[in-house]
């Protein structure tokens, strides 16, 4: 076996939360920092609480608010159309389906 591969190991490890926790363990590293810890993590804690570390809440909310817009926007040009008399490009281009085509040629 090669000799010195083994990293050092720190017996007074401090690891520290962002919630000011902190306590002592054993690591190869000095010290380490971290997110959440066993003190304010929602399921050691039992309080209901987002964690979003990566913004996952604020980007999901921001793409349905951009869904609704749009939404809105069909809805409010689907109108503008009614008001005028026109019927909408959907309708005015669908092609019939086989069963209608079929159904047209028996007659």
């Amino acid at each position: 076996m090669k000799k010195d591969i083994q990293p050092k190991v720190y017996t007074e490890c401090v690891v520290s939360c962002a919630c000011g926790n902190s306590f002592t363990t054993t690591s190869t590293q000095q010290s380490i920092t971290v997110d959440i810890c066993s003190a304010c993590h929602p399921f050691f804690t039992g309080q209901q609480r987002f964690v979003d570390t990566e913004g996952r809440i604020g980007k999901f909310e921001k793409k349905a608010k951009v869904m609704e817009q749009k939404k809105q926007n069909a809805q409010d040009i689907k109108t503008k159309r009614e008001k005028r008399g026109e019927k909408s490009k959907s309708t005015a281009d669908k092609q019939p389906s086989l069963k209608e085509l079929f159904a047209n040629t028996q007659k």
